[in-house]
């Protein structure tokens, strides 16, 4: 048995979801059980732009319209935050039975 090394011979399954209605918001739809193998392709875009003061006055402005933690232009940690908690909630680890 070969090592796994990350990105290059990771095996990977997304399961399908269907949503309950298209009537309502809802981020992740229900488990339906059928596996599928997958490629993950991961990308970061926002790492070379500041959280300047042209953002902070974004962040004010889209606020008043939207709720302000689902926003793109947030604090740096409060979108590392919100990053690692979706990534922890897409890609949970399987259990294995040794």
């Amino acid at each position: 048995m070969s090592k796994i090394k990350l990105g290059s011979n990771m095996p990977t399954k997304a399961e399908l979801t269907i949503r309950k209605s298209d009537c309502e918001p809802q981020l992740i739809g229900e488990p339906t059980g059928e596996l599928y193998d997958v490629i993950l392709y991961f990308g970061i875009i926002d790492i070379l732009q500041d959280y300047d003061i042209s953002k902070k006055l974004e962040h004010a402005y889209k606020s008043f319209q939207y709720d302000p933690t689902s926003i793109s232009a947030v604090d740096p940690k409060q979108y590392s935050r919100r990053f690692k908690d979706f990534v922890y909630k897409a890609f949970q680890e399987d259990k294995v039975d040794i």
